[in-house]
């Protein structure tokens, strides 16, 4: 009886709803609102463009085709933006202005393309400073993307006002906060001064997640140009940093690097291939680490070039000087990485060997940075612009005497260097490096100039040639008159301070690797590199 009645209850309940529903006009229950869902954004880009506006000749199976390229890069970053749009952020972390584009334009060509590509916000490399802050700060104005600068002191230099120490950006209601880092060896590497490093990069990292979380950043994102090593280190040691989007290795990681909670990419080199991070920020407006994507997607030949892009950067081509044939080789001319930083090298030892006799100096030292080209040129040609890619930097060649004892520990430093810009090629001197004894080590002290912290014991049986051809061993208390760059000497590049605290009766001359090459090959026309003769012997290679 119970029972019924209830159910009388209900069901004049309902009836009474359903006459309220009609009498109002909407019988719909309540909707309830569907949970939010997360938003998807991509985080793409690259590192280390090195100027190579135009497609580079790559061997694709049994094939030479072009790979890479701006025109290609925009058309992947336009696929992108257009399906999802208003979430896509596209980035570079430096070292974008180098090569014929740059040294022609200084600036406007390639940042201007890279604009017309869509690029959003990007870092300085080093490179962007090799000729001084005024020429970067002039090559800003054709940048139509924000470049950072957080642990930069520009204060007082041209490049004041025309970078900003962080970026606080809203896309779909995520507000993300971007900061950058650059290499802690700007000072050696690069004509920088008077800008200049305001801390190390894990005090600008700690400094700037503070202030970016204090200012509202959802997502804090860093670009960085100093390595994938370091960045493992600042995302160990500094928590809060969402994604690293890194440079200055030159390397694409094969999977996805994550360090506690913290993502790390790296843009490789040259723009052949895009990175691509796919992510995914909750309601709550936080990353969702589970469902972030990785992908690195080859800019190849099969993809066409955006037309737009495409048309701005053939109206700065026909504006590149033509190259002038001076000579022919035989031979290839290796100038790539493995072949100048990590063994001796058969150009660099022509163009050493010419300089040695030319200056009639006992020792010629040049760091292998200072080879550029960063490829294999093929038999045939020789060109003024192969030429001027193999001396982009134009470092004048200086004269000076110093010690022996001095030289050792310079040789102890490109031992230790090995791998890097810093490896030396020689001509003058024989020696064998063993890897496997203790290498040199440099620190700062007190006023802020570098020392030896700890000698090294790398380099032995190191012998020096006379005028006659004669061999014989490095007498320490010897002055000995020799050759190396501006780059060395005034910079103390690649930590080499040597030349500039020991150095006597430094003269310039004035000449350069391209200078003297030039006269060279036009002189002999058929110039083919030597084989290594054996001046550098390396043991126990790591």
């Amino acid at each position: 009886m119970k029972s019924a009645l209830i159910t009388l209850i209900l069901l004049s309940m309902l009836s009474l709803c359903s006459s309220c529903c009609c009498m109002f006009g909407s019988c719909a229950l309540p909707e309830v609102p569907a949970p939010a869902r997360p938003k998807h954004f991509i985080l793409t880009g690259t590192a280390d463009l090195q100027g190579m506006m135009d497609a580079l000749p790559a061997k694709q199976g049994e094939q030479v085709q072009p790979v890479g390229g701006i025109a290609r890069i925009a058309a992947l970053i336009k696929l992108m933006k257009s399906a999802v749009p208003g979430r896509v952020i596209v980035v570079s972390t430096g070292d974008d202005l180098m090569g014929p584009y740059f040294h022609t334009f200084n600036g406007k060509a390639i940042f201007s393309l890279m604009t017309r590509a869509g690029y959003d916000l990007f870092a300085p490399g080093n490179h962007e400073f090799d000729r001084g802050p005024a020429v970067y700060a002039n090559a800003l104005k054709y940048a139509g993307f924000q470049p950072l600068c957080s642990d930069l002191a520009v204060t007082g230099t041209p490049v004041q006002g025309k970078c900003r120490p962080y970026l606080l950006k809203t896309y779909d209601g995520v507000t993300f906060g971007f900061f950058s880092l650059m290499t802690e060896n700007l000072p050696f590497v690069t004509s920088a001064a008077p800008v200049h490093l305001k801390a190390d990069n894990l005090t600008t990292a700690k400094q700037m997640v503070a202030l970016l979380k204090e200012k509202g950043a959802d997502v804090i994102i860093a670009l960085t140009h100093i390595g994938t090593k370091k960045d493992r280190e600042v995302a160990t040691k500094v928590p809060g940093i969402d994604i690293i989007f890194g440079g200055h290795s030159h390397n694409y990681l094969r999977k996805l690097l994550v360090v506690g909670n913290t993502v790390i990419v790296n843009g490789g080199e040259k723009g052949l291939k895009l990175v691509k991070l796919d992510f995914f920020v909750s309601p709550e407006n936080k990353i969702i680490p589970e469902k972030t994507l990785y992908s690195l997607i080859p800019v190849n030949p099969g993809l066409d070039p955006d037309p737009e892009v495409a048309k701005l950067l053939a109206s700065y081509r026909k504006q590149l000087p033509p190259a002038i044939v001076l000579g022919t080789t035989k031979k290839p001319w290796d100038l790539s990485k493995k072949a100048v930083r990590l063994s001796e090298s058969g150009v660099a030892d022509l163009v050493n060997d010419l300089m040695r006799k030319k200056f009639k100096v006992d020792i010629v030292l040049n760091n292998s940075g200072a080879f550029r080209g960063k490829k294999v040129y093929p038999p045939g040609n020789i060109t003024d612009t192969m030429l001027q890619e193999i001396d982009e930097f134009r470092n004048y060649a200086y004269i000076l005497e110093i010690k022996g004892k001095y030289l050792k520990e310079i040789l102890e430093h490109s031992a230790s260097s090995y791998g890097r810009g810093g490896f030396l090629q020689v001509s003058g001197l024989r020696y064998t490096i063993d890897m496997t004894r203790p290498k040199q080590v440099l620190t700062k002290g007190s006023d802020n100039q570098l020392k030896i912290a700890t000698p090294g014991h790398r380099v032995v049986n190191i012998e020096v040639q006379d005028s006659s051809g004669k061999w014989g061993p490095l007498e320490p208390e010897k002055n000995y008159k020799i050759l190396t760059n501006s780059f060395l000497v005034d910079k103390e590049g690649d930590g080499y301070f040597w030349f500039k605290k020991y150095g006597k009766n430094v003269t310039n001359t004035y000449s350069t690797f391209y200078s003297i090459l030039t006269e060279y090959v036009q002189k002999h026309h058929e110039v083919s590199p030597p084989a290594p003769d054996g001046r550098i012997k390396i043991l126990g290679k790591r």
